[in-house]
């Protein structure tokens, strides 16, 4: 990504990445139409209202897992491969010890967290025997999370992409047997997804080991070492506590809306199912932006980075509008498609008129996050991963604030305006920390003789 104009190389490297996350998005959602359409609302609600703290496990595995990737993709900039082997090497070890310091804690405390959260005495069996599943079987996720991280690191977006479509038709057609076929019901939903995790786990592994040569590892380069695993735990950590700081304030949130029953529970269960959905892009488009960033910042190019940032930041606001448009028109109607014929007349009303309010204010605010993307994930691929905690503590306190002072005041339309709020406080202090983390790099650079256009940036 340090080579050619920045345009086309930022699209050719987003373009996979979103397609597999719409993917993975595909078949979450399968989960949900299959259990909602086979099983029934209230079970659909189980699977919906565990979002939250799915993501507080998985968002850190992502973060820990992309961070782990910034001293890699520096070091492969600057063109120091025994260096980036050696990143690779510990960050494998890394992920193994924390796999399995997460499995032993939320399997001790998975129950207890759906007490705490509210969540309704109809669903809270069926939501335990489908986060426990999940989270028995976390160290497959972060295998594959680490695989992808690194082939992205090198920058391959597009193998992960192929495995990911591979490891959805499993995933259907598994949930197809488990739920319609054996009825094992929402633990049925938890084993589709882990096993077909670890079908592209080896796909991964077949593809780095006969296409990669640049990570065929020497004896020396395999060793744990105290420094590399240090960098790798300063870039990783934060952005793991930045995931989780932000899924504590979605929990938080749940626990608002469980407190509104078990058909509010899937109706907003099933609205940000379908803006998870739409905002892949942006997210995807913000990963880019992250390796982009690093590996330039390996060669020094800073002219580069300036202006591939300046062009994510419009690629984004474009897509956020488009993306506002579809969810405020057409959002109702896909959201039909998670309802049971056999549900209650005014239950359906009910549920799709909060589908519709939430989407509505939500849906013409996707700007706001847009710009937070691309901030958050600039800024981590600088280096500067640790002062982003502060936009995702502001993050939390936006939306504890909407939970526990304004849902009891005003309901689900309080619980509407929770993430733009929280998307508004991000930006204001994500926009602070930009300008600084640019100035300081600037004169850095300025100061070791280093700012200079090379004639490749003037021509890109």
């Amino acid at each position: 990504m340090t080579k050619g104009k920045p345009f086309p190389v930022i699209i050719r490297f987003c373009v996979p990445i979103v397609l597999g996350s719409l993917f993975q998005q595909v078949y979450n959602l399968a989960d949900a139409v299959i259990v909602g359409h086979f099983i029934g609302m209230e079970e659909m609600g189980a699977v919906m209202s565990m979002g939250s703290l799915i993501f507080l496990i998985i968002g850190f595995v992502m973060g820990l897992t992309t961070g782990f990737s910034i001293p890699i993709a520096r070091s492969f900039g600057a063109g120091n491969v025994s260096e980036m082997r050696r990143y690779a090497a510990n960050s494998f070890y890394l992920c193994g010890v924390l796999a399995a310091l997460l499995t032993a804690l939320t399997v001790v405390f998975a129950r207890r967290l759906l007490v705490i959260m509210q969540t309704p005495p109809e669903i809270i069996d069926a939501a335990y025997n489908y986060i426990i599943i999940l989270m028995s079987c976390i160290t497959v996720t972060m295998a594959y999370n680490i695989l992808v991280a690194l082939l992205r690191a090198l920058g391959d977006s597009k193998t992960p992409l192929f495995f990911l479509i591979f490891s959805c038709g499993v995933n259907i057609i598994l949930d197809f047997v488990f739920i319609v076929v054996l009825e094992l019901g929402t633990r049925g939903v938890g084993l589709a997804t882990i096993i077909s995790q670890a079908f592209a786990v080896v796909l991964c592994l077949i593809h780095i080991r006969r296409n990669f040569p640049v990570l065929y590892f020497r004896k020396e380069e395999t060793r744990l070492s105290r420094s590399h695993s240090g960098k790798l735990l300063k870039n990783g950590v934060p952005m793991a506590l930045q995931f989780s700081i932000t899924a504590v304030g979605g929990i938080i949130l749940q626990s608002a809306v469980n407190a509104l029953g078990a058909v509010t529970v899937s109706a907003v269960g099933v609205a940000s199912r379908i803006q998870i959905f739409i905002m892949q892009p942006m997210e995807a488009l913000g990963i880019t932006m992250a390796t982009f960033c690093a590996q330039n910042l390996g060669k020094k190019k800073i002219h580069r980075i300036i202006k591939g940032i300046k062009i994510g930041m419009a690629s984004v606001l474009v897509y956020s509008i488009f993306g506002g448009l579809v969810i405020i028109f057409f959002g109702r109607y896909i959201a039909a498609l998670f309802i049971n014929a056999d549900v209650s007349p005014e239950d359906v009303s009910y549920a799709m008129d909060c589908i519709k309010n939430f989407q509505i204010v939500n849906g013409s605010l996707y700007w706001l996050l847009g710009i937070l993307f691309i901030l958050r994930y600039s800024v981590q691929g600088l280096g500067y991963s640790g002062v982003t905690l502060f936009a995702g503590v502001s993050e939390l306190f936006a939306r504890a604030g909407v939970a526990l002072i304004l849902a009891p005041l005003y309901g689900f339309r309080a619980i509407c305006f929770a993430n733009p709020m929280s998307w508004l406080f991000a930006d204001l202090l994500l926009a602070i920390i930009f300008i600084i983390v640019m100035k300081k790099m600037l004169k850095n650079l300025r100061h070791f003789g280093s700012f200079k256009k090379s004639s490749e940036e003037k021509n890109a």
